[in-house]
């Protein structure tokens, strides 16, 4: 296990990080599973901080632009589901059955919106930024954690070679 200063300033920042990205989600309101906010991870090896998340979250972060091919509708259909979003027939105004061939029908309809729109009227059909402005509110704490930790690693080694010769 690496134990250096910078390691440990590091992994302090990311796990910082990660929870101002699962804010960022949150107070956003683009969290519908709550899968993207659960598998948002950070890790720091040497010196490096690496943060991963599902796929996905690129999608919510950058949007899709119009003119894109369609996205996923088994997911559409799954956040449709988790959402509870009332279907309702176009032509008639009703309020139709919840079933699979229904779901399916509306998942196509949204993914193909998608496709011609784009994704998150909110942020004017473009992503919500949430990775830019989370990173932003971390990075005034980085370089003041990671200065203060690169100083006690130096003065570790030159104890070490104040000690030895």
């Amino acid at each position: 296990m690496d134990t250096s200063f910078i390691t440990i300033a590091l992994t302090r920042l990311g796990r910082k990080t990660v929870s101002r990205l699962k804010e960022q989600l949150y107070m956003d309101e683009t969290i519908a599973t709550g899968k993207l906010a659960n598998n948002i991870e950070s890790k720091a090896v040497g010196n490096a901080l690496t943060i991963t998340m599902d796929a996905y979250g690129g999608a919510i972060d950058e949007g899709i632009r119009a003119g894109k091919r369609p996205p996923n509708g088994r997911r559409i259909k799954e956040w449709l589901k988790v959402r509870g979003v009332q279907l309702k027939d176009y032509k008639t105004k009703r309020y139709i059955k919840h079933t699979e061939s229904n779901y399916n029908k509306i998942a196509f309809l949204v993914s193909r919106s998608i496709s011609s729109r784009g994704t998150l009227k909110k942020f004017q059909f473009k992503g919500s930024n949430f990775i830019d402005r989370a990173i932003n509110n971390t990075l005034s704490e980085f370089d003041d954690t990671i200065l203060e930790a690169f100083n006690k690693e130096l003065t570790k080694e030159f104890d070490k070679i104040k000690t030895n010769g």
